[in-house]
């Protein structure tokens, strides 16, 4: 029990009894005083704090209503989601000793399946939901029935980044409701205050289908570029190797030829000059290929009749196959005729005929020509990226190895080659594919490992009104013969020897210059008695175009005959249009020769 101190009683006695109040009643109006300033002092605090409760509240309210706005309106697709009982998972195994969930979800794909069901979508702004065909949030949880199946692999990057990071970044594939196929960029962050339990994490989804194609086409274009850059190099090379090659066959077929005429009598010998002859054309025919293939040359097209090449060429070929290959075809009695060069058939033909021979050299098999007319309708047609109309289509099929999907992804391609160093360039199909494409046809394949390889090749069909054949000219009947003058020029002093010993064998006098500037100051000399002058077209210092309108300009009546084995600047029609009179394509024939220099003389 408290005691006040006398001084205290008598003091407030005293004031008591001066106020004429009871002490006892002071203490308690001192009391209440005290209790109503409490009082007071509380309902003044208690209305501070409603007072700052309603202001955030207030405040609360026009922050979510900010982000609702700005969550509803964005232009790009946004979607809060759930993850709280994928963490809880997630603490649960860290407390069990797991330390490296990548490895544990690559042992336990299940769980990772498990905690992908566990994500719920929470709410999707009008973005996400008009990207995947949803209305309303609630429809998304859909999306797991058509997702790619590769989407438990990207889950599992996006977690490990929320682990590590807090958030991820990762390129997926995706598909909308209606089973369209997306490609999007989705980036995940777990939200401010949300870090211990991902109870909000908030996804952003852009799509950039767009994009990736724009890319893919890109690299595609790029790729056809650096082709078409390498066959651009590889006509360049082949033009300068049939320039060469022609300089190097002229006179083997020539003296050939002038041989074949000296030994009348000698059988064996001619025999032989023959073999050398025929082996010169087939050369010639094959650098005509080449500058073919590298469009440096005309084309003869005209209207053939494939089956009878694929006879020509399967009696060529079956005696070089071993006889552990055999031949086996299908060919119609009449078949509709394709306009082409009968040169290049025989080139694509041979072509497929040689990669198939290389597939089954070592341990044998069949080799199959099945030939058929064809009407393609447009389906058909878009599939094959050709015009909907009559096609034959020939199927070369062989019983070799056989390829993989890389392998037939590349067989085209300018220098790709799977033949061993020595056996193959690279280039056969890619010539292949330019011809067929330059008629209006197209090729495709079908090959499996250890199961063979067809190739189905298509030409368009030509309607003719009449189909006849060109009448042949009497190879027995004399050459043309004469006695006029010629001025030869060539800078290949084997050429000019072999051409001179040609022209002279056919009665003709010949003046022999070896270089475009000796052969002009000749026809200074000589302008009045040469009648014919035969130039080659590729000269150093001074070509043969050059040479002629110089001597045109001395004496403008003067016949001109210009040869050449290969020129992108001149070919028969654009020679005839610049008024010279004759065009012979090296390795010259004594024949073509013959008559070349008696038409221009006679014209």
């Amino acid at each position: 029990m408290l005691v006040a101190p006398p001084a205290l009683h008598a003091g407030v006695g005293n004031a008591a009894s001066s106020l004429n109040v009871n002490p006892a009643d002071f203490y308690t109006i001192a009391g209440l005083v005290a209790v109503v300033l409490l009082l007071l002092t509380l309902v003044i605090l208690n209305q501070r704090k409603k007072s700052i409760i309603s202001n955030t509240s207030k405040a609360l309210e026009e922050t979510e209503a900010r982000y609702r706005l700005l969550f509803e309106h964005s232009p790009i697709p946004l979607m809060e989601e759930d993850l709280s009982t994928v963490k809880t998972f997630l603490d649960q195994l860290r407390a069990q000793g797991v330390a490296d969930l990548h490895r544990y979800f690559a042992d336990n794909p299940e769980s990772l399946a498990r905690c992908a069901a566990m994500v719920r979508i929470i709410d999707a702004n009008r973005a996400a939901l008009a990207m995947y065909g949803a209305a309303t949030a609630g429809a998304m949880g859909q999306l797991t029935s058509v997702l790619p199946d590769d989407q438990l692999l990207q889950f599992k990057k996006e977690l490990l980044g929320l682990v590590k990071e807090g958030g991820s970044e990762i390129v997926l594939e995706n598909r909308t409701l209606r089973g369209d196929v997306l490609t999007v960029e989705r980036r995940a962050v777990v939200a401010a205050g949300f870090e211990q339990s991902w109870r909000k994490v908030f996804v952003t989804i852009i799509d950039i289908t767009e994009q990736v194609r724009l890319r893919k086409e890109n690299k595609s274009f790029e790729k056809k570029l650096q082709q078409t850059q390498k066959l651009e190099a590889i006509g360049s090379l082949a033009g300068g190797i049939a320039h060469d090659f022609n300089n190097i066959l002229a006179p083997i077929m020539g003296r050939a030829e002038l041989m074949l005429i000296e030994n009348a009598d000698n059988a064996p010998l001619r025999e032989h000059c023959r073999g050398i002859v025929e082996a010169a054309k087939r050369a010639r025919d094959l650098v005509r290929q080449i500058l073919t293939f590298s469009r440096q040359v005309d084309q003869e097209i005209t209207p053939v009749s494939l089956d009878e090449i694929i006879r020509e060429v399967i009696g060529l070929v079956r005696p070089t196959l071993p006889a552990t290959i055999g031949i086996e075809y299908d060919l119609p009695d009449r078949c509709p005729r394709i306009m082409a060069d009968a040169t290049q058939l025989h080139q694509v033909i041979m072509n497929l005929v040689t990669n198939a021979f290389h597939a089954m050299e070592g341990n044998g098999g069949r080799l199959r020509f099945h030939l058929e007319a064809v009407s393609l309708d447009i389906r058909e047609s878009e599939d094959l990226s050709i015009a909907p109309g009559r096609y034959v289509r020939l199927r070369i099929e062989d019983t070799g190895h056989g390829m993989d999907r890389a392998t037939m992804d590349k067989i085209f391609d300018p220098y790709f080659t799977t033949k061993p160093r020595g056996k193959g360039t690279g280039l056969g199909l890619a010539v292949v594919l330019g011809i067929l494409r330059g008629y209006g046809g197209e090729i495709r394949v079908e090959s499996e490992v250890g199961g063979g390889t067809a190739f189905i090749l298509y030409f368009p069909v030509v309607e003719l009104a009449a189909a006849r054949k060109p009448a042949e000219c009497d190879r027995q009947e004399p050459l043309p013969r004469g006695t006029e003058h010629i001025l030869l020029v060539d800078d290949e002093k084997s050429i000019a020897d072999v051409t001179t010993g040609m022209l002279e064998r056919l009665g003709y006098k010949v003046t022999v210059r070896i270089s475009g500037y000796d052969a002009l100051e000749a026809f200074r000399n000589l302008s009045d008695r040469i009648d014919l002058l035969i130039a080659d077209l590729s000269m150093p210092q001074m070509t043969g175009l050059q040479l002629y309108r110089e001597i045109k300009k001395i004496r403008s009546d003067i016949k001109v005959i210009i040869c050449t084995g290969f020129s992108e600047q001149l070919d028969s029609r654009s020679a005839r249009s610049i008024g010279i009179e004759g065009f012979l394509n090296k390795p010259v024939v004594l024949s073509d020769l013959a008559r070349c220099v008696r038409s221009v003389l006679d014209g």
